[in-house]
């Protein structure tokens, strides 16, 4: 069966140690002036300041080299939230974050040339950003299909691919696990195998 093209972002699904995935997150801010709108499955970044006791996030850049602190798993509600689903741009808002660097993630991959293959587990590779669903409500970032490597400035690590009955690996479009390679709240990147 083909794999649904259908991007989500990034989803924590369980630890390294093997323990799920329990909802555990951080609150971060996001200024009322950041002019991007933000999604559940985004990676977000440390912004490098606080609006209280919370420090601020923006979206992360995708591609080699750029830093990712975590991935919206909530968003705090507030009428426009609730509205739209999403947290507006130049609205502000608070968004929880799961910022573990053990936890590890599943994305789609974007087989915009080729398909991830088995070979490159182990492998480094980037995210390729994309558009907030307007539909699902969902982040747009996939995992570059094309960038898979042995290159320490990636952002991601392939742990394999997410283990469901409707997700074919390898194949277009398969949910692949990752560990994220460049996070902030780690001492160090690795060369992927």
């Amino acid at each position: 069966m083909a794999n649904a093209n259908m991007a989500f972002g990034l989803r924590p699904v369980r630890y390294r140690s093997g323990a799920p995935y329990n909802g555990a997150c951080n609150p971060y801010a996001v200024a009322s002036d950041y002019a991007t709108a933000l999604a559940i499955g985004d990676p977000v970044v440390k912004a490098g300041s606080s609006i209280g006791p919370l420090a601020t996030v923006a979206r992360a850049t995708a591609g080699a080299t750029n830093q990712i602190t975590g991935v919206i798993v909530g968003i705090v509600p507030t009428p426009s939230v609730a509205a739209n689903g999403y947290l507006l741009a130049s609205t502000g808002g608070t968004v929880l974050v799961a910022d573990d660097p053990g936890l590890l993630f599943a994305v789609q991959e974007d087989s915009d040339s080729n398909a991830v293959e088995d070979t490159e587990v182990g492998l480094n590779a980037n995210l390729a950003s994309g558009t907030l669903n307007s539909y699902t409500k969902k982040s747009g970032f996939v995992l570059d299909s094309t960038s898979a490597g042995a290159d320490a400035t990636y952002q991601l690590t392939i742990q394999g691919a997410e283990s469901r009955a409707d997700n074919t690996f390898p194949g277009n479009y398969a949910t692949l696990l990752v560990s994220i390679n460049l996070h902030t709240e780690r001492l160090g990147a690795v060369a992927g195998l």
